[in-house]
């Protein structure tokens, strides 16, 4: 029966687990409007052009299709993320200052983790239009309950604020290759090899304080270390005080909450503040989302927005 075989990291929901994630998506869409989040239902498809706006990662993440009625290159769906932001692009031209949009579908990418699937049932929500820190807060608050709702227990929230990371490397004078090579070291917590990338400048205070970066994770006492790496820079320290506040609420919903500030994930696409959720029983994180303000910026639409979204067939699969 080798006809019936699928392509390699995809698989076939039956009944049971079929039943048991639409279960699950109506309980969470259910949770997100009551919050005013109003549900959506992006295209599949979109031209390719507004894929490569979105960043080079989301391209090659991409499976794509020629239109057979105008012979331009198209891209099936990978992250409802981007095509959330396009619908809020579309509103905000009715002039409506804030959206809070979600939506749960299938998407599709290229290529797959070691044991993970190429199809994904991503479901979540989005923040557009504030830059409020209690959007940040929202988000995050919707994304614990969401999983104490499905009986995901002892959470732990992973947190960075990538402005942190930003804020140093835009004092150093790196080449594109350098940037993205010290970014891969940073993201493998290669320390060695980051060194070799920075050994050219000498010593300074910019580079101590990125490679700092390294050793400063565990929980809200490494706050007190972020702002020792320089007492005098209130970007810093505004920084640790939006985080202790995040902290604290985090740890009122009866969840942990750790700080990485090595972790740099998507970098590229996020600018602010980003998380990963953890729960016991899962062997990677549950959920992530963050901040990324201005993913229209090509388009020329700027926009502040964060959100999150998880996989529902990873949530069934290991329930």
């Amino acid at each position: 029966m080798s006809q019936w075989r699928l392509p390699d990291n995809l698989e076939d929901l039956l009944p049971a687990k079929a039943s048991k994630l639409e279960s699950i998506r109506r309980v969470l869409i259910d949770l997100f409007e009551s919050y005013g989040y109003q549900f959506i239902m992006p295209s599949l498809l979109e031209y390719e052009d507004s894929l490569r706006a979105h960043g080079k990662d989301l391209d090659l993440d991409t499976f794509k299709v020629v239109d057979q009625l105008s012979g331009r290159m198209m891209g099936m769906s990978s992250d409802l993320t981007t095509q959330a932001s396009r619908v809020d692009a579309y509103l905000v031209d009715q002039n409506n200052e804030e959206n809070k949009l979600c939506y749960a579908g299938q998407v599709l990418r290229t290529n797959a983790g070691s044991g993970s699937s190429r199809e994904l049932f991503q479901i979540g929500l989005e923040y557009f239009g504030s830059e409020k820190l209690n959007a940040d807060i929202e988000v995050q608050t919707i994304l614990i309950k969401s999983l104490q709702q499905l009986n995901i227990n002892k959470i732990s929230m992973d947190i960075n604020d990538l402005s942190i990371y930003r804020s140093i490397i835009k004092k150093i004078d790196l080449t594109l290759s350098e940037t993205d090579d010290l970014s891969k070291a940073i993201m493998l917590k290669d320390i060695s090899s980051a060194k070799d990338i920075l050994k050219r400048f000498g010593k300074n205070k910019d580079i101590d304080q990125l490679i700092a970066l390294f050793n400063i994770y565990g929980d809200s006492k490494v706050l007190d270390e972020l702002e020792k790496l320089d007492k005098d820079n209130s970007f810093f320290a505004e920084s640790v005080k939006n985080l202790k506040i995040i902290s604290e609420k985090i740890k009122q919903l009866n969840a942990d909450v750790t700080f990485d500030f090595s972790e740099i994930r998507g970098y590229q696409y996020h600018k602010g503040i980003i998380f990963n959720a953890y729960a016991e029983g899962f062997t990677s994180a549950v959920a992530q989302g963050g901040r990324y303000d201005n993913l229209n910026e090509l388009l020329g639409i700027k926009r502040p927005a964060t959100g999150f979204s998880l996989d529902l067939r990873y949530l069934i699969n290991n329930l």
